[in-house]
């Protein structure tokens, strides 16, 4: 823990030193990718934690415990910094393979559910602002413990889903299962249903927009609820950034964005939802894709916004576990598992652009060691992110997503653990209780 108050008879944790700076004895960490045998070794286990593990949607948030905080040591805000920097470029890549992928069970269809993704996305950006203020304000030791407590409570779920997937998988691979859905195009409705010219057009209409890899329709919704939080939450100061319009971070004026914020989505989700509605509508009447609906009834909206909601708050105030949620939930649903991973990665996608604004908003890091940790992020994309996909779509086996899933969860639960231990040992347990004051 750089910077840290130290005891010099104990020393620091890894790559630091404790060093006296003529008011008292701090950790003092190495310089930031010093290349050494050790960190040598570590950097080449990055690309390997990275690929692997965006396979299953969780995002690489997984490795900063793990391998920034841990192995590494490194000072919190460069963690965070570089942790941003792995989470936008394997996203970022992540949904540009999974552009080109096929749906394991209709091949036509984008893996991307973006109905879904355009629910979620109306929840995440204000959650994932509550969770990051709420994070501020609490001391290490709680964050350590509700990650403990969401991680372990996640892996009776990832490993009840894993066996469901593989036996699903297994049926369908020995036709003991059949996809029951097949989306017929206007021409076969035309024949085997009485719709009229104008109802064939808009089934048409239905049906092209589904095909599409790249929805504009919905991308817009999803972008344009991030643009309005991002804007809103920029006129707020707090302990890394200036307000926009010049608020005192203590001011009362400045918690009063928060409520313009509240607003402000809640305004634009009843838009997006009302427009969403009327759409689902249209598509009972030309019988479009019946058992797909998502924001009638009511009911099914709010238990996609749910879950998105809850995706954001856990990574704003944990910084992980949006992936664990957004899967999870969407395989309770029985979305498969290739396209649940599929749909929770354009959601972390999202949440990336979050964490993207705020690393060049807070930004200490060279521009040189960004793009070093830039290129490690591609390299690992390149290297496993890539074949993997191949490998999953010869074989058929995407359960295997939920296994990396599991062992990423199972790594950080460790690494949470020794942290914990580390920093009672050489720094003293209350300072795992520091209070910090956002004034």
């Amino acid at each position: 823990m750089s910077g840290q108050a130290c005891d010099p008879d104990k020393g620091c944790w890894l790559l630091s030193n404790c060093e006296w700076n003529e008011i008292n004895f701090t950790c003092v960490h190495d310089p930031i990718l010093e290349l050494t045998p050790y960190t040598g070794f570590v950097y080449s286990l990055i690309p390997i934690f990275l690929g692997i593990g965006i396979l299953g949607g969780l995002g690489s948030g997984m490795t900063k415990r793990p391998i920034l905080n841990l192995l590494l040591n490194y000072p919190a805000g460069i963690a965070t910094q570089v942790a941003d920097s792995f989470l936008f470029t394997t996203t970022a890549g992540n949904l540009l393979f999974l552009f080109f992928e096929k749906h394991p069970d209709i091949p036509e269809l984008p893996l991307v559910n973006f109905d879904i993704n355009v629910i979620f996305n109306q929840a995440i950006p204000i959650a994932f602002s509550l969770g990051a203020l709420l994070q501020q304000l609490l001391p290490s030791f709680a964050i350590y413990i509700i990650q403990l407590c969401f991680l372990m409570g996640a892996i009776p779920f990832l490993w009840k889903f894993t066996f469901t997937q593989r036996q699903l998988e297994q049926d369908k691979r020995n036709n003991k299962v059949f996809v029951s859905e097949k989306i017929m195009t206007r021409e076969e409705m035309a024949k085997e249903t009485n719709l009229d010219e104008k109802m064939l057009d808009k089934y048409q209409e239905f049906y092209v927009n589904d095909h599409n890899k790249v929805q504009i329709k919905n991308i817009s919704f999803v972008m344009g609820s991030f643009i309005i939080n991002q804007t809103i939450i920029m006129m707020r100061a707090n302990n890394h950034n200036n307000s926009i319009i010049g608020l005192d971070p203590c001011s009362p004026e400045d918690n009063l964005i928060i409520l313009v914020l509240i607003a402000a989505n809640f305004i634009y989700t009843c838009v997006v939802y009302w427009n969403k509605r009327n759409e689902e509508f249209f598509k009972d009447l030309v019988q479009y894709r019946p058992k797909h609906r998502f924001f009638t009834p009511r009911k099914i909206f709010w238990q996609y916004y749910l879950a998105g909601w809850l995706a954001g708050f856990s990574t704003g105030i944990i910084g992980m576990g949006g992936g664990i949620i957004m899967v999870s939930f969407l395989l309770h649903n029985k979305i498969i598992a290739r396209e649940a991973a599929g749909t929770s990665a354009f959601a972390s996608f999202m949440i990336s652009l979050n964490s993207l604004l705020q690393l060049f908003l807070q930004k200490t890091i060279t521009t040189g060691q960004l793009f070093a940790y830039i290129g490690l992020a591609i390299l690992g994309l390149l290297l496993f992110t890539k074949p993997a996909y191949m490998l999953m779509n010869k074989y058929k086996v995407g359960f295997v997503v939920l296994i990396v899933d599991i062992i990423q969860v199972a790594n950080n639960i460790i690494s949470i653990v020794a942290l914990i231990i580390i920093n009672s040992v050489l720094f003293g347990f209350d300072t795992l209780l520091e209070y910090h004051s956002r004034c």
